[in-house]
């Protein structure tokens, strides 16, 4: 039998080498390899794999549309309308988010449908996970739960039980006997995830895997777990808010970049039905510095509040602070406020946050974030029931964004009375007949109708 062989492999992107670095050649990042083993050939080939042959696209023209509800409406947009037959996810996020609590209370639904389900934990013994399922209302209900880390064993039970959703929690948690290291390093995680798939695949059941997160904000073990696997959900949330969000960034059965709302109560989570009154608050419209956007997140826009606090610097160098959104473009959109409307922010602070914690990468906001900061910097509010909506040029000139008809109708249906949208090179006649919505076309625009002509602010303005 060949010779076990050990290698070097990138934490980050897998790239496997025979010798250690201190730069992976790859991905650029230092002090990443690890050491691992290698299996030869022989030892791979004594699996065994269905043979499949070749198909004519021409031949098959209806398409399956085999999909498990969960019955948990925010879970089953993110998943692209349910859990897709012999597919495999990978749910991620920081230590007591809830990913548990979520896919304790999904394997709850599925049971009450009938659908067999086996919940595989590595790390809760069972009066743990017996503790919160009493408390999510799920312990009365014949839930298959096996406590177990050896993958040779869960595959056994797995085969004994033939379900049609497995949830395992967590995959680094899972070791193979036959590979050398602790759980949770590079060869065992990639070693067990291999096998779980293949299986998964080849017998048709969907499983799904629990994930850890690094310090770095990415999902532990090797970057190839991720290209492996059909969907990436990321579940995000802060320890100061109830809510969460559950985030696909990856999804071969949707699209990426869903998101979906939840609350996080004694009863566990609770679906958000109108995410935007989670996000916009009620009394903050008269105040300077609130502007309200609408910004568009997979398949559905959310209205949301930027709050902004101009105050004259007390240092040499004046802060830029920022809560929801990139620094830098806090930045770039200071430095188009100064150029093209004679703005002096040089020896102001500015601090600018998304309201309730929400993280935001749509460039439809920075009109509204431009809003926000001239309405704490003139120290004048703005109409609390605007809303603000397009992308900010280098120019000065307001652009138009994607989904901008749904963005309209999302503040139009919530009762605001005016919306300000980017010129549009194709007409809507909906927006020509309505005139709660203003046409925007250049930054300096925006500062007009946030003015009055005969109070001008005099002061920091050339």
């Amino acid at each position: 039998m060949s010779k076990v062989k050990t290698i070097f492999v990138c934490s980050q992107c897998g790239y496997e080498s025979l010798k250690w670095a201190g730069k992976c050649p790859h991905c650029n990042n230092w002090n990443s390899f690890e050491e691992t083993e290698s299996y030869p050939d022989s030892r791979r080939t004594q699996a065994t794999f269905s043979q499949s042959e070749p198909l004519l696209l021409s031949e098959h023209t209806e398409i399956s549309k085999t999909r498990i509800l969960t019955e948990i409406g925010e879970f089953d947009r993110v998943l692209g309308g349910g859990i897709f037959q012999a597919s495999v996810s990978l749910v991620a996020g920081d230590p007591g988010i809830g990913k548990s609590t979520l896919l304790l209370q999904m394997a709850g639904r599925l049971i009450k449908k009938n659908i067999p389900v086996l919940y595989v934990s590595a790390e809760e013994s069972f009066w743990q996970i017996k503790a919160r399922s009493r408390r999510l209302g799920v312990d009365t209900l014949a839930l298959p739960l096996l406590v177990e880390t050896d993958v040779e064993n869960i595959l056994n039970q797995i085969d004994q039980m033939q379900p049609q959703v497995v949830i395992i929690d967590s995959i680094q948690a899972i070791y193979s006997p036959e590979v050398s290291g602790a759980p949770g390093n590079i060869s065992q995680v990639r070693e067990c995830s291999s096998r779980l798939f293949r299986a998964a695949k080849e017998k048709g059941w969907s499983l799904l895997l629990v994930g850890h997160i690094t310090k770095e904000g990415g999902i532990a073990g090797p970057k190839i777990l991720e290209h492996m696997v059909d969907v990436v959900i990321y579940f995000e949330g802060d320890s100061f808010y109830q809510y969460r969000i559950l985030r696909s960034l990856k999804n071969r059965f949707g699209s990426a970049h869903e998101i979906g709302l939840f609350i996080m109560d004694k009863d566990g989570l609770k679906e958000v039905d109108n995410p935007s009154n989670l996000f916009v608050s009620t009394t903050s419209g008269n105040t300077p510095g609130s502007a309200i956007v609408c910004s568009f997140e997979g398949s559905r826009p959310i209205l949301a509040e930027i709050q902004a606090l101009v105050s004259r610097s007390s240092y040499g160098t004046p802060q830029r602070t920022v809560s929801g959104f990139d620094q830098k473009k806090l930045a770039l959109l200071l430095a188009i406020m100064e150029k093209h409307c004679g703005l002096n922010l040089s020896f102001s602070d500015v601090f600018v946050k998304v309201a309730g914690g929400l993280k935001i990468d749509d460039p439809g906001i920075d009109v509204g974030i431009s809003a926000a900061v001239y309405s704490s910097f003139a120290d004048r509010p703005l109409n609390n029931k605007a809303v603000y909506i397009g992308e900010l040029g280098l120019n000065g000139e307001i652009r138009s964004v994607s989904h901008l008809e749904r963005r309209v109708e999302e503040a139009l249906k919530l009762g605001y009375n005016l919306i300000y949208i980017p010129r549009l090179e194709t007409p809507v006649k909906s927006f020509q007949a309505n005139s709660r919505i203003k046409i925007l076309r250049h930054i300096s625009d925006l500062i007009q109708i946030s003015t009055p002509v005969h109070k001008k602010q005099k002061e920091g303005i050339r």
